[in-house]
């Protein structure tokens, strides 16, 4: 009777024993799993940061994107300084678009940003009037 007891308890410590050990390998494997996901996320923002710094490095050491003379090397639309299909309109527009980056990026204040818009505001209405003189001769 005591062997059968003994053998008995050996085989639920060999059950508990077992069922801890999957439980163990299961829980490890899902700890290595999420690991894994931590780890490429990880290293793809560390990927993706030295980019983007190797990417504003060349802007940079370039002379940067809104340069013009370095859009017009790299083939840009303009040929002169207004395209044909380029209305005196659209380049104003650019020009305060261009503006406003500079403002956004923090290349000028926000006083420079306003003079320069009211400049170009001021040069804008000057040509209508005188795009006006023209149509009425």
């Amino acid at each position: 009777m005591a062997l059968k007891k003994a053998l008995y308890y050996g085989a639920v410590a060999v059950a508990i024993l077992i069922g801890v050990s999957v439980v163990v390998s299961v829980v490890s494997a899902l700890v290595s799993l999420a690991w894994a996901i931590v780890s490429g996320i990880v290293s793809l923002a560390v990927l993706v940061g030295i980019v983007y710094v190797a990417y504003k490095a060349g802007s940079w050491i370039f002379g940067g994107e809104t340069d013009e003379r370095a859009r017009e090397s790299l083939g840009g639309s303009r040929s002169g300084p207004a395209s044909v299909s380029e209305s005196p309109g659209d380049a104003a527009e650019s020009r305060q678009d261009r503006l406003r980056r500079q403002y956004v990026e923090g290349q000028i204040s926000e006083a420079e940003f306003e003079r320069r818009i009211e400049a170009e505001l001021e040069a804008e209405s000057a040509d209508d009037i005188e795009r006006e003189l023209e149509r009425e001769r």
